[in-house]
């Protein structure tokens, strides 16, 4: 399947900085956090939610999904953006702004949301996370491939400290993080949506093992999975 999980090399560097932040208990970002690097924390969707499935066909699932539009709406969630997959145009992922948590929760759960998408989805591949954004680019994008990827830290404090450290030392980068969240249900559960211009950068750098080696010294508490996607019509 194209949405099988890969190592990604933006996970192994951003994890492996955590050997830089020492071993304190006291991860806490100070107030000088944000100064010269290319994020804000006023963000343009603070509490959101990323739908990701793989479409029986991405047209069908785009009517499927206009027309639950005032349903949502009536439920405080907003539509902001959307995307299909890179090789496979049916695998589609959305991200919506949320007004209202519990109110939002349980119409994604119900039927009424949940019996137009299984009948353009396949029913196993729906995966619905509730997310809160903590950083937004502020820099232009210029990559045109965006990418999905999650993982796990031991801290999401520590780990944040370490990525907003590692852009005020390497201000250049082969990639954009256009948004990083962490997850409402599992805090130290970083997401990311990022870009890139090499469709293959992810089977460049899976092949180095000194990333590899590094992400297990890190203290990595899962496997990061990623999906290739180009920005969609909602």
């Amino acid at each position: 399947m194209s949405f099988r999980p890969i190592p990604f090399a933006i996970a192994v560097w951003s994890l492996t900085l955590l050997n830089a932040c020492g071993g304190g208990t006291d991860t806490s970002v100070e107030g000088d956090e944000m100064a010269n690097v290319p994020f804000t924390r006023e963000v343009s969707i603070d509490t959101c939610m990323v739908m990701i499935s793989q479409s029986v066909n991405y047209c069908d699932w785009r009517a499927a999904n206009k027309g639950m539009e005032h349903q949502r709406s009536d439920h405080m969630i907003a539509l902001r953006e959307v995307y299909h997959g890179m090789l496979d145009s049916n695998l589609v992922m959305s991200l919506s702004e949320v007004s209202d948590l519990e109110m939002a929760q349980d119409f994604v759960r119900s039927d009424v949301h949940m019996a137009p998408l299984k009948q353009v989805s396949s029913d196993e591949t729906i995966k619905t996370i509730f997310l809160d954004q903590q950083l937004e680019y502020t820099a232009e994008t210029m990559d045109t491939l965006v990418f999905y990827m999650s993982f796990k830290t031991l801290n999401y404090e520590r780990w944040e400290k370490a990525f907003l450290d590692d852009y005020r030392e390497n201000p250049a980068h082969e990639f954009e993080v256009t948004r990083v969240f962490r997850g409402i249900d599992e805090p130290n559960h970083v997401h990311m949506i990022f870009q890139v211009n090499d469709p293959n950068y992810v089977q460049k750098m899976e092949k180095n093992n000194t990333f590899r080696m590094k992400m297990l010294a890190a203290g990595v508490v899962s496997y990061p999975v990623t999906y290739k996607f180009l920005p969609a019509k909602a």
